[in-house]
């Protein structure tokens, strides 16, 4: 269903972004990545086909994300996966410029590609923004970010009425290993501590890959039925 789809995959030079890229253009899709960071992206370029094409996005920018989508035509699917650093603290003892910065990049860059990608959708595209398991399993020092991705889930249901019947849905990935965490550490030992730490006790008893991620963006996107929903992709995190 996605041979010769357009399809824009912002954040697309890393982590999911890339593996959601490389699945679309497994699946035949023309695709489009975008990133903020151009070293990755010529990195990230290198290792797909010369068929993928890339560009430079700033999400935190709205006249930046504007002129992204001012540049190109109908689209079909778009799928979002940005996110940004900061530094957790609890409520009481944060630093309100830190807490800001995932609002601006997850948020409110989510938020800039709705209101100039959604109108560019094709009339039976789709647009699939990302969450995670803190909107589900707050944590002690992760108020900004829970209650981001909780917002996004809530920018989802709303955009699902207001784009329709361009469909909208959000992923909301829990743990996902894409090879920064224990970086330093040897395989075999990363392996065993990830296993541990990460996977032990989740019903799934696996980490998650970007791989699994992936698959999750390219249902929402081929799935003509579904729209408005959260598709929780945590192993089992949110109920265990």
């Amino acid at each position: 269903m996605l041979i010769d789809q357009r399809i824009v995959v912002i954040g697309g030079s890393t982590g999911i972004g890339f593996a959601v890229a490389k699945a679309a253009e497994d699946a035949g899709a023309d695709v489009l990545i975008a990133s903020s960071s151009e070293t990755k992206l010529d990195q990230a370029l290198k290792q797909l086909s010369g068929k993928v094409k890339g560009v430079i996005v700033n999400v935190a920018n709205e006249e930046s994300v504007q002129s992204l989508f001012n540049e190109i035509d109908e689209i079909d699917h778009i799928a979002v996966t940005v996110g940004t650093a900061y530094k957790p603290a609890p409520v009481a003892e944060s630093e309100l410029s830190e807490s800001y910065k995932p609002f601006l990049v997850k948020y409110w860059g989510q938020f800039l590609v709705a209101k100039y990608g959604g109108p560019r959708l094709s009339k039976h595209g789709s647009l699939t923004l990302t969450s995670g398991i803190l909107s589900q399993r707050p944590a002690k020092t992760m108020a900004a970010q829970a209650s981001v991705n909780a917002a996004i889930e809530a920018l989802g249901r709303t955009l699902a009425l207001e784009l329709a019947p361009r469909r909208v849905n959000v992923v909301s990935p829990g743990f996902i290993d894409t090879g920064k965490l224990l970086a330093h550490l040897p395989a075999d030992e990363r392996a065993a501590k990830l296993q541990e730490t990460k996977a032990a006790g989740l019903p799934s008893q696996r980490v998650g890959q970007a791989e699994d991620a992936a698959s999750a963006f390219l249902f929402a996107m081929q799935n003509p039925y579904l729209t408005g929903q959260v598709l929780f992709l945590d192993g089992g995190a949110s109920i265990s």
